[in-house]
């Protein structure tokens, strides 16, 4: 849709229309995928669907939960909790404006794209070598053109976020969407969560450290919450168990 026809629908004036498509894809809402053309983020008609079953279903620690409400209220990005389970990694908490309640065109789960999103490589940068091994070999699905497709460059990235204490993708999985994200670990140093945060390519590129950063000390202050949580933990931080994270079909 180009910004005339915005105008026209709505009945503004072009300037406004290019505003109000600007403030969508600063949002994530919207991508400008061409000269004068913008398109709905990937699975935006789905993003409303089952979210509070999703909760229902899996119980979150009160304390866990709550790290979402810190982060988004720091940061007014969209925050989201995702735990490993079965095989892959769960959204099992969020928080956003306008309802929005998880990332783009993921469902309420990261199975085959935890290399291209700020949250699965944390979880992947805890993992032992064997199960990243396994990951890598079932393929590293290319999603944009800027996904980690190159088994040497996603070790690099994960040693990355190991250093750093958080991960980051930039549209590595969409367009005009970008991820930070960091681990929640208990007292005795185990993974429990991964905390993390969306926003758009222009916003990441202005505050980039700044919500690393707050991302990394809401997580940090979760230790006691982490720690009394019933949620599956690996322990150590790195996973002995390469199924934890092996993708599923």
């Amino acid at each position: 849709m180009r910004a005339d026809e915005v105008a026209e629908e709505l009945g503004k004036s072009v300037s406004t229309a290019y505003y109000l498509l600007t403030s969508l894809c600063d949002e994530g809402f919207a991508v400008h995928a061409r000269k004068g053309v913008y398109r709905p983020a990937r699975g935006l008609e789905q993003l409303t669907a089952g979210a509070e079953q999703l909760t229902q279903n899996h119980p979150v620690h009160e304390g866990l939960a709550a790290t979402v409400d810190d982060l988004f209220l720091l940061t007014r990005k969209r925050s989201y909790l995702g735990v490993v389970r079965s095989g892959k990694i769960e959204i099992v908490a969020f928080r956003g404006r306008q309802g929005v309640p998880r990332m783009p065109g993921l469902g309420s789960e990261i199975r085959d794209s935890a290399h291209a999103l700020a949250m699965g490589k944390v979880v992947l940068s805890l993992l032992g070598p064997e199960a990243v091994a396994l990951y890598v070999a079932r393929g590293l699905k290319a999603f944009t053109p800027h996904t980690i497709t190159s088994p040497e460059a996603l070790t690099a990235e994960l040693d990355r976020a190991r250093r750093g204490g958080f991960a980051v993708d930039r549209e590595e999985f969409d367009e005009n969407f970008c991820c930070v994200a960091a681990p929640i670990l208990d007292e005795q140093g185990r993974f429990v969560a991964a905390l993390g945060l969306s926003t758009s390519v222009h916003i990441f590129d202005q505050e980039r450290d700044r919500l690393a950063a707050t991302v990394v000390e809401v997580a940090q202050r979760a230790v006691a919450a982490a720690s009394t949580s019933s949620t599956p933990k690996l322990r150590g931080g790195r996973s002995d168990q390469p199924k934890h994270l092996m993708p599923v079909s």
